[in-house]
Order: C-alpha cells, then structure tokens, then sequence
C-alpha cells in the first residue's frame, strides 16, 4: 500500500470508529430471550471454545486461500466477519454468483440490523450459508482440546462458524435462517401480518381434515443412516415416502411432491401458496436438503403441523416441544404418519389445541425482535472466548457491513433478493461507517474481479484471475486481497 494512500485509509476506519461513540450511547447492552432453554443452548454451544479461546491464528485459517473446491471448500462457502467498536466489517468478497438466493443476503441483513441496535464487542466469525454446516467442522475432540477438529488448515481447531442449522458434534453455532424469515414475498416476517386472517379464513371447524403437504423432492443425507424409528429401521428419505404413500391413502393424505401426479387426473401437482395452505387441518412438514425453512411459517397457519423427526436441527428447537407445538411422525415406523392423521381426527380438541400453541409459539420466540436478540447473545457470549484483539489490518479486506449492504441492492443480481431499505432507511445514512458515494463503485469493480464460483466441477485459481488494480484494492483497505475458488456444489434456494 503506498503511503499516502495507506494514512487515508486509515484515517476513515479512525473516524467511523470515533463517530460511533456518540451512536453507541443509544443501543442496547441486555434483551431477553423469553425461553431458558434457548439461553442455555447459546452457553452451550459457546462453551466448546472455554478451554483453548478464539485465537488469532484460528480464525486465519478461515482466510487460507482454497486449492480446489472439492478439498478446501469451508474458505469459500463462508462469509468472513470481523467486528471493531461496534462497526461490522466483512473480511472477504464472494464473487457476484456466490451469495445464493437468500442465504446469505438475509444473514448480512439481519445482522447488520443487530449491529445498529445493539452495542456489539470486537469479535471475529465466518458464516456458513450453505444448507448444512461444513463436514470440516466436525470435533474431534480431546480431552486437552475440546475444539479439536476435522478443520483442514492448521491448527486444525474448529474454528468459530455460524450457519443456519447444525447437528449433534458439529461446531458450527446455529443461528436463524434470516434470509427465509426476512427475503421472500412470503417470508415468516410478511406472513405475521396475516395471521388474523388465516386464523378466520377458514375457521378451524372449515378446514379440511386431511394431511397436506406440497415440495420438492430433496433427500438430506443423514435418512437411510444416521435416523431410525423405534421399530429399528432407517427412516427414508420422507418426501419421495409420504408421496409415493399418498398414492394409496388418499383419504388421509394429499402428500404429492411438485410435478408428481395428483391421484384420479393424472395432473402435475403445482405450487399452493402458503396463504392457501391453510385450508387443511393438517400440515405434514419434512426436511429438504437441511431443515425445511418453511416449517416455521407453517407454524403460523394456524393448522396442525405434522413434522418428521429429523438430525439437523435449527436456533430454537431446544425449546420446542413434541405433542405440544407440533405431532412427530416417523418415529414409531415409517408410515406412523397415517396414524398420526388418524389420532388428530379422533381427538379433535387437543390437535386444535396443539395447533394454537404452535402457532403462539412461532408468534412469541421467532419474531423479528427475538431473532436480532438471539444473534445478539450468541454474539456477545462468543465474544468473551476472543484470546486477540480483532484488527482490520491483519485482514485481506475490511469492508463495512454498511457498504456491502449497499452494494446488494445496487447490483443487478442481487437488488430484488431482499427489502433492503428495512435497514438501509432507519441507518445507513448516519451509519458513521458509511464510506463516500465513489466507494460503491469501487466495491462493485473488486466484486466482479473475484472469479466465479465454478458449481460442481475442480477450480484451481491462477494468478491472473485473481488480479484487480493495486489501486482499488488500496481503497478498499488492504493492500493484498485473495481470492478463494469454488464450492463442491452449490444450490441455490428452491421453494421447498
């Protein structure tokens, strides 16, 4: 970095941070949560890091540059963040095909949002935006090094991951599913304003009592292995079962998967808006590839949810309940969703029962409010295992939140992925972070210089891909800038 150059830079991340001391005074230092057990689910997934701490060269290797995508796919399907007086930064650019529909827009939204609501500590992460967390973050642990781990890079500890679903022995931190709750026309978020209306259009007593249920046919990978029933036998995979056991129960069950024929015409099944879903007495609601992100709107329809019991699990499935917001399936045997159908119909007041305290359940622990506080602890609770002090310098970029934010919804691909004013029109103008208005283009320019992401296929990066002008990259605040490759696969969001 020449030196002019390198003390202008510098300067600007001097008076963001100075300027947010004034901001800072009114944000929140404490929330509540309103369940114990989602509490106590945040201290125990930070409490892998109680023994060894956050350390420097830890969180490095998240900024390794990848040699293939099929070996090194963790440092390019993670967002990297580091966080300095309050201010978000990202710390790595992913090229313009590699943020996914919402995946990770919703989480750089949502947190974004944190951060001007809450006082946040200097803390550094990566978030995961893929459907599961990384197998390389599997423990391995022992009994000096509870974070050891499968982690690639040295010192092979796992590092400090959040993605939107985990399971058992992983380390990646679970948190929500933002871009699902806060992205789509039909988002939990957009839906919360019609419950009302759903609740009435039609009345319980109206809606049909059959098992309906309406997706694509994605198989997770733990069915057939890692999830049996109680009678000993591997579950299958529960979108091609349940549809292929409609066929034959058709008087209990409309579980036809999207394009598969509807039973008598013969007619492709088509999509069913949430907003009509509502119409059966009964939802059935399986995994796709991870957890189902509708699963949590069905919670707001005011129906009966019929959920397979699954391995991966979401931010707040500790503090949900079986047989009180929800009925299991699939764990008796592999067809108990039939009886499961047969016990609503039989005892009518309590599904309805159940039905009303899943929906004040979605109501009260998954709003908007409880997110950002979530995030918020979790955060804060990660924070205090930092055994380094986070430094924009020691980073390959160090980009405000702020102005990757912008950055979104000004370009082509990503501008009508999320509401990006929800947080842009409250903040962004007197964020202290915020850079001058030639800043976009620059960032936009370093966006498209990192090269694709190639989908399914081996990637190894040359040194002229990866090459963009000293001088942006200058202004972007590092003078070195590496690019990672592409990941194993990818997908990007499909209606479920």
């Amino acid at each position: 970095m020449r030196p002019r150059l390198a003390i202008a830079v510098l300067g600007l991340f001097v008076l963001g941070a100075g300027a947010l001391g004034a901001q800072a005074a009114d944000k929140l230092d404490s929330c509540d949560l309103v369940d114990p057990k989602i509490e106590e689910h945040i201290l125990k997934q930070t409490n892998i890091f109680a023994t060894q701490g956050i350390r420097d060269e830890v969180v490095r290797s998240l900024h390794e540059p990848c040699i293939n995508e099929t070996a090194r796919h963790p440092c390019i399907k993670a967002q990297k963040f580091l966080i300095k007086d309050g201010v978000v930064y990202v710390t790595n650019l992913m090229p313009v095909n590699g943020f996914g529909y919402v995946e990770l827009i919703g989480f750089l939204v949502e947190l974004y949002e944190v951060s001007q609501v809450y006082k946040l500590p200097d803390v550094e992460f990566a978030y995961w935006h893929d459907d599961n967390p990384p197998a390389e973050t599997v423990l391995r642990p022992t009994a000096e090094n509870p974070t050891a781990s499968a982690w690639p890079f040295p010192p092979h500890d796992a590092p400090p991951v959040l993605a939107w679903a985990t399971f058992p022995g992983n380390a990646a931190l679970v948190v929500p599913y933002s871009g699902a709750f806060r992205c789509p026309k039909d988002s939990f978020d957009a839906l919360l304003d019609q419950v009302p209306h759903m609740n009435a259009n039609p009345p319980w007593e109206q809606r049909e009592k059959i098992g309906f249920g309406r997706w694509n046919i994605f198989c997770a990978w733990y069915y057939g292995n890692h999830v049996k029933t109680s009678d000993g036998q591997p579950v299958p995979c529960p979108r091609d079962y349940i549809n292929d056991l409609y066929y034959n129960h058709t008087d209990k069950l409309l579980t036809v998967a999207l394009n598969r024929p509807l039973a008598g015409s013969g007619q492709p099944a088509q999509q069913v808006p949430l907003l009509e879903q509502n119409k059966y007495r009964y939802i059935v609601s399986t995994d796709g590839w991870s957890i189902s992100s509708k699963f949590d709107k069905y919670l707001l329809l005011g129906s009966l949810v019929l959920k397979a019991e699954g391995f991966v699990y979401g931010w707040y499935y500790p503090a949900l309940k079986a047989w009180e917001h929800y009925v299991p399936f699939m764990v008796k045997n592999k067809d108990d969703v039939l009886e499961m159908v047969d016990w609503a119909r039989a005892h009518d007041e309590e599904a309805r029962k159940i039905a009303q305290a899943g929906q004040a359940f979605a109501l009260k622990h998954l709003a908007r409010k409880t997110r950002l506080c979530y995030i918020y602890k979790l955060i804060k609770e990660l924070a205090k295992h930092m055994k380094y002090t986070p430094d924009c310098s020691k980073r390959p970029v160090c980009v405000p939140l702020v102005e990757e934010i912008k950055f979104l919804k000004s370009f082509d691909g990503t501008h009508s992925h999320c509401r990006y004013d929800e947080v842009l029109d409250p903040y962004g103008a007197a964020d202290p972070a915020t850079r001058p208005p030639d800043f976009l283009k620059q960032l936009t320019a370093q966006h498209q210089a990192v090269p694709h992401h190639v989908w399914g296929g081996r990637h190894l990066l040359s040194s002229s891909s990866s090459s963009s002008s000293s001088s942006q990259r200058d202004q972007l605040g590092r003078s070195r800038h590496r690019h990672s490759g592409g990941s194993s696969r990818h997908r990007w969001r499909r209606q479920e």
